[in-house]
């Protein structure tokens, strides 16, 4: 073959493509096809469909509504008094209110805890810190031994002291100087200046740890404001007085309306393994209280909350460091024109206050809109027929032919087609 029939030859196949595919139009031919087996393909997706839209899409999923996201603020309280038992032993100043208390050598000697404190800071958005246990360390500035159980700071000599690399690990700056540790006369270490004495971590510490904590309670106000309703809401009962508040304790069945919180009931919900629990209180733990707004303003104007308590960080025993919760923070006081801290390291539970939800209310254009959508999906049912005709019928090749007419054909041949397909020629087909 030369080249110009080649050419002649693709030439009529690119031709052919142009006006079989870009230059055509394919219209919808309608034909009423009697096949029990289809139509009843066809009817059964056509409910399914039709159920769909109006059991999910408009009244399960309130296809029918406008919504709007609460906008909220929370407000708390704690209430409770804990203590702690002192050791019976030697005379030790400790910092209680901005005063300075001094141990007395009684067996039975307590010291009590009042909310100002064991809430840390007083006020703090959407969370509460519950202090439940501590480490306190009375101090000055002044120059002392680094804590060898922390730092890489043991010496020989003033020599290796005068080599030390300063890192963030240290509790202050050395001063060069090697001397004996004040914890243990065995070793030296090199002398720092810092407030004094450093603290040093007590493993296991349950000296301080507050007693009482789990019969304290926790009042939550939650107030929420959907705009585009203009509806404004609280988690309390629109005649609910104080007295009745003072006297309720929250329960999701017996009193789900009261929002004062008891620790013991909150720490139980959010985590059922007692020692973990005992943990959370020795080292600190973050529960959060999510609170969920659904409101349907189509049935009332009132709307209350529903409470969930989970624990939100990792248990102690799946994580390998880093557990627990706790920061640290100073009070200062000036005693004999000599300044004085008490460094605290507070260990305590992290309430995380969450607060989640929507309202919704009738409205025609999101009704209109699902409706409309849920009718669109009706043409699947057409769809899945037709696959169903021209695939798994006995007469499939019969129906693919008559839904597919080329009207390339001349005007005899076109009218000789239609007239051997005729309507009149598709019999019942079971």
């Amino acid at each position: 073959m030369s080249s110009a029939q080649k050419f002649r030859t693709y030439f009529g196949y690119g031709r052919q493509f142009l006006t079989n595919s870009l230059l055509s139009y394919s219209t919808i031919r309608e034909a009423k096809i009697h096949s029990k087996r289809v139509s009843l393909v066809f009817r059964l997706f056509q409910i399914g469909i039709i159920s769909y839209i109006i059991g999910w899409s408009i009244i399960y999923e309130k296809g029918y509504q406008l919504f709007d996201q609460p906008r909220s603020t929370v407000t708390t309280k704690v209430k409770g008094l804990g203590y702690t038992f002192t050791d019976k032993g030697e005379r030790e100043l400790r910092l209680m209110n901005q005063k300075f208390r001094f141990k007395t050598p009684f067996k039975d000697d307590f010291r009590i805890f009042d909310t100002a404190d064991y809430i840390i800071p007083p006020v703090d958005y959407n969370s509460i810190f519950l202090m439940t246990n501590f480490v306190e360390t009375r101090q000055t500035q002044g120059q002392c031994d680094e804590n060898y159980e922390d730092v890489d700071c043991e010496c020989q000599n003033d020599t290796d002291c005068s080599k030390i690399v300063l890192t963030n690990s240290w509790n202050g700056i050395p001063t060069g100087n090697c001397i004996t540790s004040s914890t243990n006369e065995s070793i030296k270490v090199c002398e720092i200046e810092s407030w004094c004495p450093v603290e040093r971590e007590i493993k296991n510490n349950e000296k301080n740890l507050i007693q009482n904590i789990e019969n304290f309670t926790i009042f939550i106000k939650n107030d929420v404001t959907f705009e585009r309703f203009d509806r404004k809401l609280r988690n309390i009962l629109p005649n609910t007085t104080n007295q009745v508040i003072s006297k309720c304790i929250y329960h999701p069945i017996n009193d789900p309306y009261c929002p004062i919180f008891l620790v013991k009931d909150v720490l139980n919900e959010a985590e059922p393994d007692e020692q973990e629990r005992k943990l959370m209180m020795m080292k600190g733990g973050v529960i959060l209280v999510s609170i969920n707004w659904k409101c349907n303003f189509d049935k009332s104007r009132l709307c209350f909350p529903t409470f969930k308590f989970s624990r939100f960080d990792l248990q102690f025993n799946k994580a390998s460091a880093a557990s627990g919760f706790n920061f640290r923070f100073a009070k200062y006081l000036e005693v004999n024109e000599t300044m004085y801290r008490m460094l605290i390291k507070a260990y305590g539970l992290r309430f995380v206050i969450d607060v989640s939800g929507e309202g919704g209310k009738f409205n025609f254009v999101p009704f209109l809109i699902n409706l409309g959508a849920g009718l669109g999906l009706l043409s699947v049912a057409s769809i899945v027929a037709d696959f169903v005709l021209l695939n798994f019928t006995s007469r499939k090749k019969f129906y693919r032919e008559l839904k597919e007419l080329n009207s390339n054909l001349d005007e005899d041949s076109l009218t000789s087609n239609i007239r051997s397909k005729s309507f009149t020629d598709l019999k019942t087909e079971n």
